[in-house]
């Protein structure tokens, strides 16, 4: 607990740092700064599901027992309120992995719009070039 108590500790004081005096979301001073807030974010993320597979391991071993008695009304009540709980979980991991699965191929649409972006300014370029040693090559005859 005491770990768990010094993240959340950590994180609300970097939550706190990247807000500005009026209490805005401060804007990174580059993408470089951009990609370690995204970077910071997943290993939070990273933790939080350390948590979560530690509370799931430790569930398992609880819930033994509650297997074991199947048939009693008691332990049926508290089944199925377990059973609630992990079905709406897993929807929403399942929602979450479904999102992080998505990051890489953000990336690789983003790289190609690079890539296209690059081109078309290479491409820009060298026009340019041309025009200018046209006008150069027509100027010295106009003379």
């Amino acid at each position: 607990w005491a770990r768990l108590a010094s993240n959340r500790a950590r994180q609300k004081v970097m939550a706190l740092s990247a807000l500005s005096a009026n209490g805005w979301r401060k804007e990174p001073e580059s993408l470089y700064g951009r990609i370690s807030e995204t970077e910071a974010q997943a290993l939070r993320l990273q933790e939080e599901l350390g948590t979560v597979l530690r509370g799931l391991a430790a569930l398992k071993e609880q819930v033994r027992d509650a297997d074991d008695l199947a048939g009693d009304t008691e332990t049926e009540k508290i089944r199925q309120e377990v059973d609630d709980v992990l079905r709406r979980q897993g929807t929403v991991l399942e929602e979450m992995v479904k999102s992080a699965e998505s990051f890489p191929r953000r990336w690789a649409q983003f790289e190609l719009n690079i890539s296209q972006r690059k081109s078309l300014l290479l491409s820009i370029k060298a026009r340019r070039a041309r025009d200018q040693a046209e006008r150069c090559e027509q100027s010295p005859r106009s003379s």
